[in-house]
């Protein structure tokens, strides 16, 4: 018995080492390179820059183009995050910062939620290494891909307490929703939505632990008392939101090739394509070994077990879950109003949430391929990332070349014809981690971007002072950076701002060129 407890020990040392060491490998894209290449990312970084600097004397510019909107609407935990940071750390550092939290919690919570399911369910956390890079995260959408994780902590706290939930639990689960709101409104509701799926199952086809109706009730009862102040919370957020809704939806077809490909894993190009086809047909010989050993258990001891003792117990929730996230998936609209990528959000949580009703009981060699399947599924996605990382970091450096030469309490905007290929990195597909990065020229000096495109929004903390969707700028734009133009087309170029309203600018009669490289110019005017 002690030799198999110590071999056990060696074991588990081993397992954390191992995690140890893919976590620090998976910061690799964040640290070993000085830009992290997302979209809308250091717009964020940048509007909690103007937080901060807002009641400067030396800043007068934010004072005349925006307002505070400091109401507790969700998408708040990034910029309350950035807005401490920034007053002990760097702008690009802050950033990784949080970024590397967004990375590591993802597996952390993985493989809690998979051993708050079941402690023998633990190695399908390994999961959580590929989903750690995803399109939303390259989105720039932190507060987002903070509540991915945050969405997994939630549901696996609530599951290992659901039965003997006491007054410190509620508080703890009651805590993590609230974290979860002002991070991100879609994963509350997730959850909520999860949770309470959860727990009709748990009460009504947990035949594994045989309940009479009255304590199935007392189940369904003491679950709305607990969820009750998440309900409220999403009733007044709703109730509070004052912008239009209109639906717009994507083409079935478009969804099931998103589905089928799990693009929430693809960014930047289709080179990740075959590793999240990989995953696709992984998950499901995991699906197929899952109903081979329910049957395997079912007629090896069919003399001691039911039928529906053996397939409805409390883990087929997550089965019949991840159907009505799939279902959902194809069912909710696009957009909702101003938010979007909504099908993108819930394609994440389906294989995850899926993997909680997968069988454990494989024997350990089979248990040590599934592992080293998802790792090696992990790290080829990873390099993937890191090639990308590498050839946009050059594209970025000579982007952000002329930084230092903005005068303060200016204003900068940038004109190209195409954001969605670099010299060195070529055509990108799925986002443009060139969109904003003009942002990068107002740290330090109170300057405006006029493409800041977070305060047309009444979820976010800043707005215009012109009201919500009028982001464009009354005065003269002092700096104008031009990316990837032709010479003979800078005499008069166009500016088609996100509310589709354009800006001319005559930087032949109105500005001076004061920098350039071979594909940037920055004009200052006149």
């Amino acid at each position: 018995m002690l030799q198999h407890n110590t071999k056990t020990n060696r074991s588990d040392q081993y397992i954390k080492y191992l995690i140890i060491g893919l976590l620090l490998i998976h910061l690799i894209p964040v640290w070993g390179f000085k830009f992290i290449p997302t979209q809308d990312g250091i717009n964020h970084v940048y509007n909690a820059y103007i937080l901060k600097e807002y009641n400067n004397p030396n800043y007068t510019k934010y004072r005349e183009v925006y307002d505070l909107n400091i109401k507790p609407f969700p998408n708040w935990t990034s910029h309350a995050f950035f807005y401490l940071a920034l007053y002990i750390l760097p702008p690009l550092i802050a950033e990784k910062v949080f970024v590397s939290l967004c990375i590591v919690l993802v597996p952390l919570s993985f493989f809690y939620f998979m051993r708050s399911i079941d402690k023998r369910l633990w190695f399908f956390g390994f999961l959580g290494f590929i989903y750690s890079y995803n399109v939303l995260l390259h989105l720039g959408f932190y507060n987002f891909a903070i509540s991915v994780p945050l969405y997994f902590y939630a549901i696996g706290y609530w599951w290992r307490n659901r039965l003997k939930m006491g007054k410190k639990n509620w508080l703890i689960l009651n805590l993590l929703m609230v974290l979860l709101y002002f991070s991100h409104l879609f994963s509350f509701a997730w959850a909520l939505l999860s949770m309470g799926f959860l727990t009709i199952t748990s009460a009504l086809l947990s035949w594994d632990e045989p309940k009479s109706y009255k304590e199935r009730l007392m189940i369904l009862l003491r679950s709305a008392v607990y969820f009750s102040l998440s309900l409220i919370i999403f009733v007044i957020c709703g109730l509070l939101n004052p912008e239009d809704r209109t639906a717009t939806y994507k083409p079935f077809k478009e969804l099931l090739e998103y589905f089928l490909s799990v693009k929430s894993l693809v960014y930047y190009n289709d080179r990740y394509r075959p590793i999240s086809w990989i995953l696709l047909g992984f998950m499901g010989v995991c699906f197929i070994l899952t109903i081979f050993v329910m049957f395997w258990h079912f007629f090896k001891e069919k003399n001691n077990r039911r039928f529906y003792r053996v397939f409805l117990n409390q883990r087929i929730g997550f089965l019949l879950l991840s159907i009505i996230l799939t279902a959902l998936y194809f069912k909710i609209p696009w957009a909702y109003g101003p938010p979007a990528w909504l099908n993108d959000r819930a394609n994440l949580f389906i294989l995850p949430v899926l993997a909680g009703w997968f069988a454990f009981s494989y024997p350990k060699w089979l248990k040590v391929g599934i592992v080293a399947i998802i790792i090696v599924l992990s790290l080829a996605h990873l390099g993937l990332t890191i090639y990308d990382y590498n050839l946009l970091n050059k594209d970025l450096k000579e982007l952000t070349a002329g930084t230092g030469l903005i005068d303060d309490n200016s204003t900068i905007g940038i004109v190209t014809n195409d954001f969605y290929s670099a010299p060195n990195h070529g055509t990108i597909k799925y986002l443009s981690p060139l969109l904003h990065d003009t942002t990068y020229y107002c740290f330090g000096n109170g300057s405006h971007y006029i493409g800041n495109y977070e305060p047309k929004y009444v979820y976010f903390p800043l707005q215009y002072k012109f009201g919500y969707w009028k982001n464009k700028y009354q005065g003269i734009t002092d700096y104008i950076l031009t990316w990837q133009m032709d010479e003979k087309n800078l005499d008069v170029v166009q500016l088609v701002l996100e509310n589709t309203e354009i800006e001319v600018f005559n930087l032949k009669r109105d500005y001076d060129l004061i920098f350039s490289t071979e594909y940037i110019k920055l004009f200052k005017h006149k």
